[in-house]
């Protein structure tokens, strides 16, 4: 017994030899359990219950809105500003109305000088231009000017020739012309001869 082989702890085993060759088992197939399918959201409510639960959050979410809207309208009222708080915003909006006086009153020199005839009419076209506050100080100017009757439309007239000769035409016949007429229409030729259309 020459192939048996000893261990360190004295138990004797047969020798392996090199040509055997050991299976190996196949891996076990993962156990796959079924998922449960999860319910979407609302999908057991009745339709009724979700149009009613959609129409009671628009009325909420339109109320919110109005409600933000109106706060951030409102001015804050006196009390909330300190006494150099109040100084100081009453500066600001004398400074934003001469502002707005100058700007005004650039556009107005502006108007001005683009149609003197204003000038002349000045305390009219100031009435007359409260009407409009909104609108471009130029329409308003043309319109009023336009009502009074001193603006007057500009005409552009005919228009300019764009094509042919700038030298009339003659009634005299070139002579290839003259030639042509007489080789390929002879009748004609003759007949213009006659009355003395055809100069030789």
């Amino acid at each position: 017994m020459d192939n048996i082989q000893t261990d360190v702890s004295g138990n004797s085993s047969p020798a392996v030899s090199e040509d055997l060759t050991t299976q190996t088992q196949l891996p076990e197939a993962p156990v796959v359990t079924p998922i449960e399918a999860t319910p979407v959201p609302g999908s057991k409510t009745p339709e009724s219950n979700l149009l009613a639960a959609l129409h009671e959050e628009r009325r909420i979410r339109k109320e919110l809105e109005d409600k933000l809207a109106l706060i951030n309208t409102t001015t804050p009222s006196e009390e909330v500003y300190s006494d150099e708080g109040k100084l100081l915003s009453s500066k600001i909006s004398s400074l934003e109305a001469k502002l707005e006086q100058l700007e005004e009153d650039k556009v107005i020199a502006q108007v001005r000088s683009q149609f003197p005839m204003l000038k002349e009419l000045s305390n009219e076209f100031d009435e007359f231009r409260r009407d409009f506050p909104r609108h471009k100080m130029e329409n308003v100017a043309k319109l009023f000017l336009n009502e009074k009757g001193l603006l007057e439309p500009v005409r552009k007239g005919l228009e300019k020739p764009t094509g042919g000769p700038r030298n009339p035409m003659t009634s005299e016949m070139s002579h290839d012309d003259v030639k042509n007429l007489r080789e390929n229409n002879p009748a004609k030729y003759r007949d213009m001869l006659k009355k003395g259309l055809i100069k030789l």
